[in-house]
């Protein structure tokens, strides 16, 4: 079932009631059913993969409670973590070597990842992960409850992708589910039409274009090659930030509210900010369990420490979209752009701080290079091999050189009338500006406090384009496959 399919509508209409019905103290086991369902709808072998690994990691994490001395401790936990990595290592390794090597990472591969790879695996192994090594630091007592822990790995609006939530808050808001606020039902609605209006409205318009551009760039002039760079980034945060409003707003339907994964992002003044305003339940995942540990074991190499720590972080996010080439080296060169403005960033803030006119600049300058850069490491991240991103990154460049000769632009060839570009260009704007929104208190307590007139016409308005400009079906979101 996809998140835009009205089989799955019926699903959460049915499991809200089902868990509105039940008593407070089974709304959990509820949750767990219809979660388990949700997966097993997909694959009935991989949902009892998913069982065994739970019940493996439960088992572990109250045997460290039971161990006497650390070297025991620590030889159980690095046993099970080895097992859970080496598992989502070869699940991976296996899905890109029966991939089709044409295509792209939404085309060729999808077959290949469909059958071999489990759906979410990403997601509730580093989850279970998480929680194991927490408790191994003792940030929390293992879990009691196998229904608690099955949940937590297992909750069907987070296993497509993400959010990955940590297991204290989602076990602090385990135990509130028998106060469900009215509020929370009204923002998770609110939040799953905003995620809609993304998906459909944007970033599934965009889809066909960029697919286009990407699969033949000898076909496209060097302007309509930047074109396809910039809306495949565009196209990706809107499609990737739909999926979590999705699952953010489902969790809010049952009392379940998950960690936010965007602050926009595309305002930011370095990579290393990016980072903290992208995808943020991963690079934040990653900062705790991989990257701070690295930097404590580096330390004494001082700044060379410092820059083997972020390079193997980075590419840690890289490879964990899989074993392809392209996405190491999409980490690899979010690494190098990263270590080149942490180790420069002291020298950049002494010059700008006593220039005022040029700080004022580099406020405006500053976001630009750093978007240039993100959308300069998705044309690898997009490409369906290093190959074909040196293609498409040499034709652009040979075309730049050529002139305005070289840089024609043809909405024929991308598929797309300039009305309707126009359209979606305006479309995305309101969605920025919605998200910033969102993080602004003021602006929200404004739209709650607004007549109910004018909020039920906003509504209706965001249904009647996401309807007019696409349908529910069985699309599937980028990162789903990952």
């Amino acid at each position: 079932m996809s998140f835009l399919s009205l089989s799955f509508v019926l699903f959460t209409v049915v499991t809200l009631a089902v868990f509105q019905l039940s008593p407070p103290r089974l709304r959990p086991l509820v949750l767990l059913l219809a979660s388990l369902a949700f997966y097993a709808s997909h694959s009935p072998v991989y949902a009892l993969l998913l069982l065994g690994v739970t019940l493996l990691v439960h088992r572990a994490a109250r045997a460290l409670e039971r161990r006497e001395t650390e070297r025991a401790k620590l030889r159980l936990v690095a046993l099970v973590v080895t097992a859970l990595v080496v598992m989502l290592a070869g699940f991976k390794l296996a899905s890109a070597l029966a991939a089709s090597p044409a295509g792209s990472p939404g085309e060729g591969e999808g077959v290949a990842l469909r059958v071999l790879v489990p759906l979410g695996l990403s997601y509730y192994l580093f989850k279970l992960i998480g929680y194991l090594l927490d408790v191994y630091w003792e940030k929390m007592p293992a879990e009691r409850s196998i229904v608690a822990l099955a949940l937590y790995a297992s909750f069907f609006p987070q296993i497509v992708s993400g959010p990955i939530e940590r297991a204290g808050d989602f076990r602090e808001q385990l135990g509130r589910l028998d106060k469900l606020d009215p509020a929370s039902v009204a923002a998770g609605l609110r939040r799953i039409l905003f995620g809609l209006f993304k998906k459909i409205a944007i970033a599934d318009r965009l889809a066909g274009l960029v697919d286009a551009v990407h699969a033949q760039p000898s076909a496209y002039s060097s302007l309509e090659l930047l074109a396809g760079a910039y809306l495949f980034a565009l196209q990706l945060y809107a499609d990737f930030s739909g999926v979590t409003d999705i699952a953010i707003g489902l969790g809010q339907l049952f009392g379940l509210k998950g960690p936010e994964n965007f602050d926009l992002p595309f305002f930011t003044r370095n990579l290393q900010e990016y980072w903290r305003r992208w995808h943020m339940s991963l690079t934040s995942w990653l900062a705790d369990y991989l990257f701070t540990p690295l930097r404590m074991a580096l330390r004494d190499l001082g700044q060379l420490g410092l820059a083997l720590a972020i390079l193997i972080n980075m590419v840690a996010i890289g490879v964990w979209h899989g074993a392809a080439w392209t996405y190491a080296a999409f980490g690899l060169l979010h690494g190098v752009f990263m270590v080149a403005s942490v180790l420069t960033l002291k020298r950049r803030d002494a010059f700008f701080q006593g220039r005022p006119a040029l700080s004022r600049l580099r406020a405006v300058t500053a976001p630009l290079a750093s978007f240039h850069l993100v959308v300069l490491a998705l044309v690898v991240f997009r490409a369906s091999s290093l190959s074909r991103a040196a293609e498409y990154l040499a034709r652009f460049a040979a075309g730049s050189r050529g002139g305005i000769a070289a840089t024609r632009f043809s909405f024929r060839l991308l598929h797309m009338t300039p009305g309707a570009m126009l359209g979606i260009l305006v479309l995305a704007a309101l969605m920025e500006f919605g998200n910033w929104a969102m993080r602004e208190s003021g602006w929200s307590r404004g739209f709650l406090a607004a007549p109910r007139a004018y909020r039920w016409a906003l509504y209706c308005g965001i249904i009647l384009v996401t309807l007019g400009v696409g349908h529910l079906g069985e699309q599937t979101f980028i990162y789903a496959q990952f």
